[in-house]
């Protein structure tokens, strides 16, 4: 019976382990493709140079980034940038100086993976329905992805719908890549800031 005992022990400690697993869930989006979309319209957005109209009340036209799914962000990107330009934003055109229309032409995410290397090669035993294969060896992966932003603004004067400026297809582009060499080196290359846990970047500070 102690023999017993001591043979299960090993059997019932791996059953106990096996049953204790956490559930992991991920959001529909990635923080890679967001971070991808939210730095590309940033510096889309940055681009734009409104400073000559500091001073002055403007009423912007956003309808046209309605078939944009991240349309809330590219509002309140355009909004904070408004501010620190100094230009106070309005409802009423009656109550504006100049009126600015914000087109979003293309605003998305895109990935491509490169492979180098030899795939699995099936190998069946002789004789019998039993087979085994060699896995797949990658020398070289990469998995680019990239964001993309295309934007255009419109500026004219809100009494007379005279145009003042505009600018015409401005583009950002963002990019995540993850590599692998030799099946074991991993690495990340990016052109996206993923600071630190309580990091603060400063455009302006009220006093």
């Amino acid at each position: 019976m102690r023999k017993l005992t001591l043979l299960m022990a090993p059997v019932l400690a791996m059953a106990v382990t096996g049953c204790i697993e956490p559930r992991i869930t991920d959001t529909g989006r990635s923080a890679v493709e967001q971070n991808l979309i939210s730095h590309s319209v940033e510096r889309a957005v940055d681009t734009m140079s409104f400073t000559a109209y500091a001073g002055k009340k403007a009423v912007l036209d956003i309808a046209k980034l309605a078939p944009q799914c991240d349309k809330d962000y590219v509002t309140a990107v355009i909004d904070t940038h408004m501010a620190l330009s100094g230009i106070d934003v309005v409802d009423k055109p009656e109550n504006a100086d100049i009126k600015i229309h914000f087109y979003c032409a293309v605003l998305a995410t895109d990935n491509t993976k490169l492979e180098i290397g030899t795939p699995g090669i099936p190998i069946p035993l002789p004789n019998t329905d039993i087979s085994f294969g060699i896995p797949p060896i990658s020398i070289f992966k990469r998995v680019a992805r990239t964001g993309s932003c295309r934007m255009t603004a419109v500026i004219s004067d809100a009494k007379t719908g005279k145009l003042l400026n505009a600018y015409r297809g401005v583009q950002s582009r963002t990019f995540f890549n993850h590599w692998v060499l030799f099946m074991c080196i991993p690495y990340v290359t990016r052109d996206v800031e993923v600071p630190e846990t309580g990091t603060i970047s400063y455009d302006f500070m009220a006093e």
